[in-house]
């Protein structure tokens, strides 16, 4: 059977841009699916720098406490070392005290035990100035660290 050509032409009309179209449509969802492998690829790589940054402020955050913790040892020394100066100033009003009623009527006796106690009065201020240049020493530390931590981070 023969098809006159103009049936033959009106349906190659018709049929070649489906065709076509079926072709790009095909052209076109290969491309998306490569497009979605891309985005699928750059989500493992996102995904897995999340979890890393995740980790670091985890790891910041501990390092924080870390740091808080000297700072709340380093008081408590401070604290301390507070306490010994305020027992060592009793010390020196008590041992005052007693100058003033030795002078007023004491003996060669109690002269040789104030001396004495004098001499110990004196071995605890050196004692204690010692111990305040080292909490001064660990107190310039602390600070210096802190500083160059904040400077680090002013930084970024």
């Amino acid at each position: 059977m023969k098809f006159p050509i103009a049936l033959v032409l009106l349906v190659g009309l018709v049929c070649f841009p489906v065709l076509a179209a079926n072709d790009d449509a095909k052209h076109e969802h290969a491309k998306m699916l490569k497009e979605h492998t891309s985005s699928h690829a750059e989500h493992d790589t996102w995904e897995a720098e999340h979890s890393r940054w995740r980790a670091e402020h985890l790891r910041a955050l501990a390092m924080l406490a870390k740091v808080q913790a000297r700072i709340l040892e380093h008081e408590a020394i401070l604290e301390e070392h507070a306490q010994h100066i305020r027992a060592h100033e009793d010390h020196m009003r008590h041992h005052a005290e007693e100058i003033a009623a030795h002078e007023k009527d004491g003996d060669a006796k109690e002269h040789a035990e104030l001396s004495k106690s004098h001499a110990k009065f004196l071995k605890e201020h050196a004692d204690l100035a010692k111990t305040h240049n080292k909490v001064k020493e660990g107190h310039d530390a602390l600070i210096e660290q802190l500083k160059k931590l904040l400077k680090i981070s002013e930084k970024e």
